[in-house]
């Protein structure tokens, strides 16, 4: 939590950041009174910092100075930074990845989500939000050659709200810490990556291992509680695993890749027949662990990078979506 001193609350520009026209909480003593009602009457968690928005400082509960904490960054830059961590000129995708809509050229927070969509803009404006970074975009291809009917009501929401939207698909699944597939090794606690599964002659997931073997179920449970409590199984493989497969999404068709690399169980998002089919006739275990949830670690761990490389306010919304 955030207090502004000396601010006019019409001029709040986060819902995270409080604001306060009380000049005396500048002194540690009137701090401290403030940080008790906060505490026991609003019921505010974690740390409360007070910010002084007409110096280039913020004063912590001793009073002393600490870390400037800036409030925008040029569109330009948040874009530039994302376009170099991604890769984005490395991927040949469908997705046209980077920024695809602008805003005024002032971003001053910033909302992270999986899919542009309405539901997701709507969220932006209603916070505050003039930017959204995603998973899935709004320009695939030619797609909005026209921009009429959906197109033409997504488009003009972002416009008429001043809300930037970047995008990254494939670079978002195959970046190697802040990816998809990167983020879900790591939530199973997975080791030894290994970049794997081309598509189009891109690799975007990875083959890992666990320290030691599990049984099977013992894996499932694990993806249960990590990445999502629904999944669905097929057990035509072995019954104790070591090494995994991991892309995120609609992969079904990357299962012969899995088998080829020796994997004892495959994780992806998005169940298929043709899935289905080939786990059957080539007898391994594959989990399919939703769409939607396999590919949310990824813009949430961007959002983090936001926030701490551009000092602005960076969240992710998960609207957790069954699919």
């Amino acid at each position: 939590m955030v207090v502004g001193l000396g601010f006019e609350p019409r001029k709040a520009f986060a819902s995270r950041f409080t604001v306060c026209p009380v000049w005396p909480l500048r002194y540690p003593t009137a701090q401290k009174t403030f940080v008790n009602i906060a505490k026991t009457q609003l019921r505010v968690k974690g740390t409360i910092h007070f910010f002084d928005p007409r110096a280039k400082w913020r004063i912590d509960m001793s009073g002393k100075p600490c870390k400037s904490l800036r409030m925008n960054v040029a569109l330009e830059t948040l874009a530039g930074m994302l376009d170099k961590e991604l890769s984005i000129d490395s991927f040949k995708d469908v997705s046209n990845n980077g920024l695809q809509i602008a805003n005024n050229g002032t971003v001053t927070r910033v909302l992270a989500g999986v899919d542009a969509s309405m539901r997701l803009l709507e969220e932006a404006a209603q916070r505050g939000a003039d930017c959204v970074v995603c998973h899935h975009g709004l320009s695939w291809g030619d797609s909005l050659k026209r921009i009429t009917g959906l197109n033409h009501r997504l488009v003009s929401f972002a416009i008429k709200n001043n809300i930037a939207v970047y995008a990254a698909h494939l670079p978002l699944d195959a970046q190697p810490v802040y990816g998809n597939n990167a983020q879900i090794c790591k939530l199973l606690g997975l080791s030894k990556l290994e970049s794997a599964f081309e598509y189009h002659g891109q690799k975007i997931g990875f083959k890992a291992s666990f320290g030691k073997p599990m049984t099977l179920s013992s894996f499932c449970g694990l993806v249960r509680k990590r990445i999502n409590s629904e999944i669905k199984l097929l057990d035509f493989g072995k019954p104790t695993i070591k090494t995994i497969g991991v892309v995120s999404g609609g992969a079904a068709d990357m299962i012969d890749q899995a088998s080829a690399l020796g994997t004892d169980v495959y994780l992806t998002g998005e169940p298929s027949l043709q899935g289905y089919n080939l786990a059957e006739h080539l007898a391994i275990n594959v989990v399919f662990a939703g769409h939607y949830a396999t590919e949310k670690f990824g813009p949430r761990a961007l959002s983090g990078l936001i926030k701490r490389r551009c000092k602005i306010q960076s969240e992710f919304v998960d609207f957790d979506i069954g699919y």
